[in-house]
């Protein structure tokens, strides 16, 4: 089921993106898995310093694990190997969901996004270091449809809607490069982007849209989420479901208000 896996170490915090997606293949991967799948089942975040621990400094890892059952086959670990370097784990915690649980959830007009690493998206061989609306939705859906019970994958008409009435209303941040290897270095969004949906929006994308966004703190958004890119905090802004709220109208002929099956 959809976790946040925290494991504590006594290690440095400058792990380069390539060791970090090593360790948790071995620890989120068993032998007969993909490792070349378009859609992997676990995202991860940087290490974050923590206080000291027995004297040593150490480090909180947040592994983001998708699966619709289980836990990962090598979870919990007693080390974790960044490239060269094995790190004792000195502790570890976890916060467990269901996609049913991400689902029912309250409905949202309007999400707010925070990095905790810098994101980006690859496009036809280039980067685009921005908080792009419809790739991000894009990205969510294809992780939530490859991951949850069929009876809770979102459908075509009802990604449809939502991809049709999410913008980007407010963004604020900066570009930041991050190394990824000798002489290579991977340019990202580092800040807070606050998304919407257009007043047409019906009730189902609205519930579609909340439920997506608090699925991104486990799977995270963009490109590279399993070496350590893209991870995110999210904050629901649930009243903004007011339908007194003044929100910008799609005016174009074609636009649909949209929403599949059990929209209202």
């Amino acid at each position: 089921m959809p976790a946040l896996l925290r494991v504590q170490l006594r290690a440095s915090a400058a792990v380069p993106p390539r060791h970090l997606l090593g360790a948790a293949a071995v620890i989120c991967e068993d032998e007969d898995a993909d490792h070349h799948a378009a859609v992997k089942s676990f995202a991860v975040g940087p290490l974050a310093s923590s206080p000291a621990v027995g004297g040593d400094g150490s480090c909180w890892w947040t592994i983001g694990w998708l699966a619709a059952a289980g836990v990962p086959p090598g979870w919990p670990p007693t080390t974790v190997r960044f490239g060269p370097k094995v790190c004792p784990v000195v502790g570890f915690d976890g916060r467990v969901s269901t996609y049913a649980e991400l689902a029912a959830g309250p409905p949202a007009r309007r999400v707010r996004l925070t990095t905790a690493s810098p994101l980006f998206f690859s496009r036809n061989g280039r980067d685009l270091p921005l908080p792009e609306p419809v790739l991000i939705v894009r990205g969510l859906l294809a992780r939530w449809n490859a991951f949850a019970p069929e009876v809770l994958r979102v459908g075509d008409e009802d990604a449809a809607a939502l991809v049709g009435a999410v913008f980007l209303d407010e963004m604020t941040g900066t570009t930041r490069r991050t190394d990824i290897g000798p002489g290579l270095r991977q340019v990202g969004f580092e800040g807070r982007a606050e998304l919407r949906l257009l007043r047409t929006a019906s009730a189902q994308t609205c519930q579609v849209f909340a439920a997506l966004a608090r699925f991104a703190e486990f799977a995270g958004v963009g490109a590279q989420t399993t070496a350590g890119f893209g991870r995110v905090t999210v904050d629901l802004d649930p009243r903004a479901v007011s339908a007194e709220q003044t929100l910008p109208v799609d005016r174009r002929p074609t636009a649909r208000a949209g929403g599949g099956p059990g929209a209202g």
